[in-house]
This record gives C-alpha cells, structure tokens and sequence, in this order.
C-alpha cells in the first residue's frame, strides 16, 4: 500500500541521557535534593508525598492493586528556571526529532508531579491523558539513585521500549499519549522521577512524502475516485465509484488533541501527503474522530472468574485524568484468539478542516471508502463485550475503538457528500439557491439527494428540516421530486407551526397528490409510538382542517374531509383492539386516551362542514357498545367541560350523548342493589369456545361460589388466562392430585364490593352529569 510505504519518520518513544548538574531541585519539607539520590533522601521524600491515585473514565481512584507509588505535587517542588533550561531545551529539541515532529515546531515541557516508587511499588499497564489541547505526550526525566528493577516498558502496537534508570545521569524517556506504559515492580532501592506534560508550540505541519510517491499516490487515488466499487451481494446494482477515502490513522487522538499539527509520527507525514493529493485532484479534506465498533468470532471461551465482560481504558472522555487504567480485573493475557471479523460499522464525527475550521458532523463509513495501513484488531479497546454460545450463534466479541481518520473527497461532490450527514445542511443549501433565483439548480440539487434522502432524513428529528423541506417542496413545480422529498416524513410531523404548508402543497399540486402523500405518511406512522399518533389527533386536526377548509377552498374542503373519513377510521379500528385486546382492568385507561382525538374528530367535522361524519360519531358515542363503558364516555364529556368555554362546548353537539350517559347510570342506580345471597358475576367473557361457556355459566349462577373442575394442562391454562384478563373476582388454583388435575374456582368477597363501589361512582357522575346538563 503506498500510505504505508511513507515511513515513520520518528518514533514512538525515545530515551535520551544528560549529567544532572543543571537540575536544582527543591522539595518542600525535604529541601535541597542531591544527586544521585541516596535510601535516606528518598523515604524522607515518601513521609512528605501521598499515595498517587489513577484516572478511570470520569472518576479518580486509589487503589494500589492498579497503582503502588508516592506522588508530591508540582506546588511542593522548586526548580531553578535559569539553570534547567540549558539541559532541558536542548533535550526537547532532540526529542522533538526523536518523535518526527516537523522542524517548525517546538516542544514545551510543562511540569506535573514527581513521583517515588518504593520496593514492591509498580504502575499497571496504562495511558496517559491528553490534559490540554496541545498536549502530544509524556516526558519523564528518572533521577540518578541505585535500584533494581522498575523498568518502564513503553509499548505501541508491535513495538516496544524497555528503559531502565542511571545512578549518574537523569534519563529522559518521551512517548506518545496513547501509548501503553507500565513501570515494573521495584525490587531494591528507590526510582525518583519527574513527570511533564509535553507540548507543542507552532503550526508547523509535516512534509509528506517524496515527489515520486506523491505522484503515485496521486494516481491511486484518483483511480479510487474514478473506479465503481465491486457488487457486494448477489444484485447488488450500487456500482458507482466510492464517495469518499477515509484513511485510519495509526496513532488514538482524543477530541481535544486532534489537529493537523499534532499529528504524530507516521501520521503526520502521511496526512500531509494526501493534503498534496487533495491539492492536485482538487478534493476536500478533512481530519475526524472514528468510532469502530467489530464483531468477530472467537476462537474459545473467556475464563469463569468473572469472563471477559465488558473493559475500559483510555477514552475521548478520560480527558481530566492523569492516567486511565484498564479495567479492575484485567484478563488481556486471557483474550480468546480472534477468528474471522462478522460485521464493522464506522461512524465519523468532529471534524476539522485544514484551515482548523471544527465541524460537528456525525457520517458513517461504507466499506468500499475504508483504508488503514493498521487493522483496528492490533489496538487495545476501549470497551470490549463477550457473547459465549448461545444455541446456533454466539462466542463472538465486539471490540469498540476510538480512532481517528482523514478524509477526503473530490470538491464536485461536497454537496452530496455532506448532505448525506446532515438532511437538514441539504435542505438549507437547496434553500439558499432558490432564494438566489437559480431555479433549475435547485431542482437539480433536489433531485441528486432522492438516492439517499429516505434514509438521511429519516434519522434527523429537527423540526427545522420538515419545514424547511415543505417549503421546498412546494417551490419546485415538480410533483414526482416533491413527493419523494416529504416522502420519509410521518403525520405528527404536521404541526400547527408548518400545517400552513400543506396549503401551499395543496394549491401547487391538487388534493390527489396531498392524499397520496398523506396516506405515506400515515404508512410511516406506523414506525412510530402510538401516543405519538394519538397526541397529534388530539391537539392538531382541527386547526389543519380550519387551514385547509380557509376561504372555502374546494380543494381544501375536499382534503379535509378525507383526512377526517381517514382519521375516524383509524380512532374506531383502534378502540376496536383495545376492546379486543386489552384487560378489563385496562380498557377504560387505554380507551380514555381516545377521548381528546375523538373530541377534535368531531370539531374538525364541524370545521368541515360533514354533518354526516359528525351523526355517525354520536350515533357511535349514544350506542351501547359491547364494552365500552359509559365511564369512558362520561371521561370524554369532562375533557369536553374541562377545555371548552361553554358557546364552544354547546357547539360540538354532545348534549345527545349527555344525555345517554345520564339515563344509562339513571338505569343503573334504579336497579335494586346486590342481594346478600348473590354470587352472580355478569362481567362478559368474549372467548366463545365450550369450556368459557362453563365458565360463563359458573359465574351467571347466583348460588354457586365453589367449582373444581378437572381439566387438563392446556385448558387449565386457557381458563387461567380468561379470569386473569377479565379481572373477575375469582380465585383459581389447580389442585395437584389425580389426574387430570382439578382446577378449583371460588369467588370473592370483592363481588359485593365492587358493587358498592361502584354504586357509589354512578352517584357522582350523575350528581355531575345534573351539574353541568345545561353547559352541553
């Protein structure tokens, strides 16, 4: 591959050495520390220090099981400035071409701690945060001491540093933030270091690569450009060339330290060569995060104490830490041996132009757009979850993986590029063009999103974009291109801050088209929560009918009336299942959210001026309906009473179905009450088959309060499920003994009190009903 040819042109980490004469170094409460570092200087240095705590996600922890060491703070320790200077800046600048940072630029070395590790003290493998936005790595200089053991073992995909300590000289050992970094137990003696953030100063950038492999690179990518992806699945007929390149970085970036000038190491040279590109083939180019996610089968099972689980390490949101930590039961040595990669998916966000101009666009990765000169496998991830076997599937990983990316494309398709990451930026632009008078360019635009537009808008829930589309839609005089612009929106989009909309839809385009489009979005709302669907009948139909109906529009009428016959049509199937569906218990819950679109069916109908429509609602609201209760009925005229002033209640002609509810509990109230003696429960049972026919009969018989019944299994079941979701009150347990075994039904004492109670409830909704007859 000709990016992996364009050489590193540092390293990872370095380690460089320097006679520590210009370090005058002072600890408070210890003083003047002298070199090399003797036993009784560094316990004096322990009993002044604290134990270190380490970073994991947003929390900072102690736990020496993680991190065994002693931290003084930099607000303890005194360097000379004047002094440090002439060893220090000199040892950036090697280090700075050690890492293969341009010649541009420049390193800063910003204090943060120092550090005593103690024998038997040691730090797990980790990573170090990004704590400022310039932040590009790590620097810890060792002081001279006598010890053994703790070794700092510095490790960044297959390669590794291991750096010891000096009795003479500091040590100064640079690395890359993301690198993985431990420091081994110390087995004698003492290791005393000093820690600094390293930071970059200018905006110097790499200089790529060779003329030569520039040229190259340059006809690869434009072939790429040029070249129809191959079929990705038998009929696949998508064979147009790629969108985009999105190259994956080799090194991790958090949000904060991502720019092109602190690309590091191999990266920035590589960067900098396809800007080059992207110069000649006049293409777009940006910088953006890369969240991967991998699904891959596994070769064994994790361990039992406690499996793989789910891991943590260093993330985008770990960024006020000073190290993160991998997780507490650290089973890396046991990862099971990946095996074949089942499906990845690459979503694309935070993005920065070469001008450091930062965009927040999210955009997922097609395959066929994906190059890397190192597979996400080969980096540790930030979250990791196991799924053992399970029947015919399982004994997978996925794998989770902040990365980050270049992308480029060519300047010719930046419209449909960013209009598949955001439906909404499309729209806007489409906007601006019409607005400049450029009418055939817009339609243009309009029509190149049409490919993608169901599924790029269909993810944007900004109302923003609906009203902007409508308005659109209704400018192009293009009915098949306006039609599939709306198409992936739903009804309860229709508010009553963009209903005005449908009107000007209606009058470019006729009522036909309008109810073919609403009968989609209708189809759409299928997708959606029903509250959703219900929320929108209830408070938006009758000011869309009063727009629509405006001026006495024929059109307009004509589309109202079907948009109700569509509407009421919908509320009765729906009370329908819920009558067949739903528990006794729950019925008159479920059917009461039916109350307030009813209410504004039968405004709207008025708005309409459908006579017939509004009769046949009555006529639905004054029958007896097997059941649907009157108390659901009396529900709807409260909410009626509740939000109308009373010129507006008498208007939506309900005094017919006051009426009915009156009589109806009237005749209720005038039935003689439950006699003692009388066990007989009349709550329906809808099933028909024979053994709810036994049922039903059991619980008609006043005089009967005990039934066994033997049956078996199923039928028990069946029976079971009868009372449970009738909510009879009737006790029903099998009785395990012979065989078939005996089903023992006996009612309750709650037969007389809910009787009781609900003599009591006709009373005041008659008591109510007489209150307000005069206000319907």
């Amino acid at each position: 591959m000709l990016l992996a040819q364009i050489g590193a042109p540092g390293a990872f980490a370095t380690r460089r050495t320097a006679a520590p004469g210009d370090l005058n170094l002072e600890v408070n409460g210890v003083g003047r520390i002298r070199f090399p570092i003797t036993a009784t200087t560094a316990r004096r240095l322990s009993e002044v220090a604290r134990p270190a705590r380490h970073g994991f996600k947003d929390q900072t922890r102690l736990d020496t099981r993680i991190r065994d060491t002693w931290e003084i703070p930099k607000s303890r320790i005194s360097i000379d400035p004047l002094r440090w200077k002439k060893t220090l800046v000199p040892q950036l600048d090697r280090i700075r071409r050690d890492l293969g940072l341009p010649e541009g630029c420049r390193l800063k070395a910003e204090l943060h701690n120092m550090l005593v590790y103690a024998p038997g003290q040691f730090f797990v493998t980790h990573q170090d945060s990004e704590n400022t936005d310039a932040m590009v790595g790590t620097l810890v200089v060792s002081l001279p001491s006598q010890f053994t053991g703790g070794a700092m073992v510095i490790e960044h995909h297959d390669e590794k540093l291991l750096v010891g300590g000096s009795g003479r000289n500091l040590t100064f050992v640079a690395f890359y933030a993301d690198c993985h970094h431990e420091v081994r137990p110390i087995k004698q003696g003492y290791r005393v270091v000093l820690t600094y953030n390293l930071i970059i100063e200018g905006d110097a950038i790499s200089a790529g690569a060779p003329a030569d492999r520039i040229e190259a690179l340059t006809r690869r990518v434009r072939d790429f450009f040029e070249t129809p992806r191959p079929a990705r699945w038998s009929g696949d007929r998508r064979r147009e060339p790629p969108d985009r390149l999105v190259y994956l970085l080799d090194h991790q970036y958090t949000q904060r330290g991502l720019a092109w000038n602190r690309l590091k190491n191999a990266d920035a040279a590589r960067a900098a060569a396809l800007r080059e590109v992207a110069r000649q083939l006049d293409c777009e180019i940006f910088l953006a995060l890369a969240d991967v996610h991998e699904t891959w089968t596994c070769e064994e099972e994790y361990p039992d104490h406690g499996g793989y689980g789910r891991r943590s390490g260093w993330g985008y949101d770990d960024e006020d830490e000073d190290e993160d930590e991998p997780d507490d039961d650290d089973e890396s040595s046991e990862m099971p041996e990946l095996t074949e990669l089942i499906d990845s998916d690459i979503e694309l966000r935070h993005w920065i132009g070469t001008g450091g101009r930062r965009e927040a666009i999210a955009a997922g990765v097609d395959a066929g757009e994906l190059c890397y000169t190192k597979p996400s496998s080969e980096f540790e991830p930030f979250e990791s979850e196991h799924e053992g076997y399970m029947g015919n599937w399982g004994n997978t990983v996925d794998h989770w993986y902040h990365r980050a990316a270049v992308v480029l494309w060519p300047r010719e398709r930046t419209f449909v590029i960013r209009a598949k990451a955001s439906a909404r930026w499309a729209i806007g632009e489409v906007t601006k063009t019409f607005k400049a008078g450029n009418t055939a360019e817009a339609l243009q635009m309009a029509q190149r999103l049409l490919p993608f537009w169901t599924q790029t808008a269909g993810r944007e829930v900004a109302r923003a974009l609906f009203d902007g589309t409508l308005k659109i839609a209704a400018k192009l005089d293009n009915p098949k291109v306006a039609a599939a612009l709306l198409q992936p929106f739903t009804l309860t989009r229709l508010a009553s801050n963009v209903a005005p909309r449908l009107v000007d839809l209606l009058d470019r385009y006729g009522p036909q088209w309008c109810e073919t489009l609403l009968k989609q979005w209708a189809s759409e709302n299928m997708h959606e929560p029903l509250d959703a669907r219900i929320a929108w009948l209830g408070s938006e139909l009758p000011n869309l009918c009063r727009l629509l109906c405006a001026k006495g529009s024929p059109d307009g009428q004509e589309l109202a009336r079907w948009i109700l016959a569509k509407q009421w049509a919908w509320t009765l199937e729906q009370s329908r299942e819920v009558r067949k569906h739903a528990s006794a218990k729950e019925m008159p819950k479920e059917l009461a959210k039916l109350c307030k679109p009813m209410l504004s069916l039968i405004e709207s109908s008025l708005i309409a001026k459908q006579p017939d429509l509004h009769g046949d609602m009555i006529e639905f609201l004054t029958t007896d309906v097997a059941d649907y209760p009157v108390r659901v009925k009396i529900q709807l005229l409260r909410t009626a009473h509740e939000s109308d002033r009373s010129d507006a209640l008498r208007s939506l002609g309900l005094k017919p179905v006051h009426a009915h509810c009156a009589q109806d509990l009237s005749t209720r109230l005038n039935t003689p009450a439950r006699a003692d003696d009388d066990w007989s429960i009349t709550t329906p049972v809808r099933c028909s088959c024979e053994l709810c026919a036994t049922l039903t009969r059991f619980l008609h018989a006043p005089d009967k309060v005990r039934f066994e019944w033997p049956l078996a299994q199923a039928q028990r079941a069946h029976v079971h499920g009868i009372v449970d979701s009738r909510d009879l009150p009737v006790t029903h347990q099998t009785r395990r003994t012979g065989r078939p075994y005996t089903l023992v039904l006996e009612k309750t004492g709650s037969v007389y009190e809910r009787d009781r109670a609900e003599r009591k409830f006709w009373q005041g909704e008659v008591a109510w009903l007489t209150k307000t007859a005069a206000d319907f």
